[in-house]
């Protein structure tokens, strides 16, 4: 570091930056001064951003967690690679979130806590069903093909016409042909639907290979030629996200950070590294400029590893006290800054029903501070609307859709998106029959937030930001099995004015 010596006269040496600092400020000799006073002969830039501060030289080097090597990868709405980034931050911590007030809004409409009234009979599952179509009917009638949109109990007055009609799909196969035959429903009749293999051109290719990620109880709009026994199709759809969708970003300069999948009371809870996030929160170590801007906290499920989830999971666990686990949650809760808000909904290890949507877990279990929230659930923060769901759903479509892994949980929620619903396969996890099936995704998110696979993963669709935030587990025996490689310890940080996201690895610190 190169020194001067213009503030020699004082008998002290200074560094160019801090020289640099102290010329802009009109009590620079008395801080120096000060500095002389306390014994200081050398003075660097640390040494005049504490005395400004007003922080003593003693709190640094007090055995304070720090990130050796942070690993910062930002997403923007421009942007969508990953890539490092340098932080400098002063050895004093001023959040700036302090300075703000919380602004968010609940929707509760969009969760089922305190709303189930289901008895799993059939009238409710009709219900279900018929809630679902009829949702994402109403954006799927909001395409711009010309064609008639007809009911299928009238099809047979359409032969040999074109037609487009909306339908729940029943069947997914293969013929011999090697055509995929689907049999669909709408509310008045059922019919038959064939994607034609080895049409000419582009476009029937494209179809084709679209039209083998259709899955059961998709709902979808078709167009094409009726004959008496199907209807060749030509052209189909999602009620996916407007191309025209645009992500809205915040007023204030606030951050917010996404976790899931702690684990409380597991033994493979990663506490060492979990506990540095935790110093990381309150100001100590690196990146303090990143942690002083944040003032939101959501969580997404899978708080605590739970009891009796899994076969002879009590072997995996050093916690067999559903409630002390949570005691342990709270205890982190008490040590995240005050002015950060937090919101958890439950995931499948958690303390609540099996079966999606979830209600909120209880105060008993999360305490008075934390917005317990159902799952899935939407809130607005800071004029951002997000959509949390812990994920479950991930796993089926994983089994059923080509091209999807674990290894990349983010092109799994594209599908969701595309679909506008958050588990589609009814039975490929328990999905409880409300009359209102909370799990469609009727107005486009601006963030959605997912977790579940512990697999760190990114990406942007159509104006949303899809973010699975990983975990604080360590590899278990069952993923070691199934050859899933979790990413632990790596936390999303989402800039909610720029829209930027920065990952920081506690791992390698």
């Amino acid at each position: 570091m190169s020194e001067s010596s213009d503030f020699s006269q004082l008998g002290v040496r200074i560094s160019l930056e801090a020289e640099s600092l102290l010329n802009s400020r009109q009590d620079k000799e008395d801080i120096i001064k000060r500095l002389l006073n306390s014994g200081k002969v050398f003075v660097d830039l640390t040494d005049i951003e504490n005395e400004i501060a007003g922080t003593p030289d003693l709190i640094r080097n007090t055995g304070a967690t720090e990130l050796s090597e942070p690993l910062f990868q930002s997403i923007s709405s421009n942007d969508s690679t990953n890539q490092k980034t340098e932080v400098r931050s002063p050895d004093f911590f001023h959040p700036t979130a302090k300075e703000f007030s919380s602004d968010f809004k609940i929707i509760h409409s969009r969760e089922v806590t305190g709303k189930s009234r289901t008895t799993g009979s059939a009238d409710d599952f009709v219900a279900y069903f018929r809630n679902r179509y009829e949702r994402l009917a109403r954006i799927l009638r909001l395409g711009r093909n010309n064609l008639p949109l007809i009911d299928l109990v009238n099809i047979k007055k359409f032969v040999n016409q074109e037609v487009r009609v909306i339908v729940m799909v029943i069947e997914v196969a293969k013929t011999k042909k090697g055509n995929i035959l689907v049999t669909a429903e709408d509310l008045s009749g059922s019919f038959k639907f064939v994607f034609s293999h080895g049409g000419q051109g582009r476009d029937n290719e494209k179809l084709f290979e679209n039209a083998g990620r259709i899955i059961v109880d998709d709902v979808i709009s078709i167009s094409g030629k009726v004959l008496e026994p199907y209807i060749i199709a030509k052209e189909f759809e999602w009620p996916d996200i407007p191309i025209t969708h645009q992500r809205k970003f915040a007023e204030n300069d606030v951050s917010a950070v996404y976790l899931s999948d702690i684990h409380f009371g597991s033994r493979y809870f990663l506490d060492k590294y979990f506990e540095l996030f935790v110093d990381w929160l309150q100001g100590k170590g690196e990146a303090k400029d990143i942690a002083g801007k944040v003032k939101y906290l959501f969580i997404s499920g899978d708080i605590v590893d739970g009891i009796g989830i899994y076969p002879n999971q009590e072997k995996e666990l050093i916690i067999k006290d559903v409630f002390k686990q949570y005691e342990m949650f709270r205890d982190f809760v008490e040590q995240v800054p005050d002015y950060i808000e937090i919101f958890a909904c439950p995931g499948n290890h958690d303390a609540v029903r099996r079966g999606e949507p979830m209600p909120a877990l209880g105060k008993e279990f999360v305490g008075d501070r934390v917005n317990s929230l159902g799952n899935p659930s939407t809130l607005i923060v800071e004029g951002v609307k997000h959509v949390m769901y812990h994920g479950t759903s991930i796993d089926s479509l994983i089994a059923t859709l080509p091209n999807c892994s674990y290894n990349h949980p983010e092109k799994v929620m594209i599908e969701y998106l595309k679909r506008r619903h958050l588990s589609t396969i009814y039975g490929g996890n328990p999905i409880v029959p409300e009359k209102v099936d909370y799990m469609v995704l009727e107005e486009e998110p601006d963030v959605l937030h997912c977790g579940h696979v512990h697999k760190n993963g990114y990406t942007q669709y159509r104006g949303t930001l899809l973010i699975n935030s990983g975990t604080f587990q360590d590899r278990t025996e069952f993923q070691i099995k199934q050859g899933h490689v979790p990413t632990p310890c790596l936390i999303p940080v989402c800039d909610l004015k720029t829209g930027k996201l920065r990952t920081l690895d506690f791992k390698s610190a």
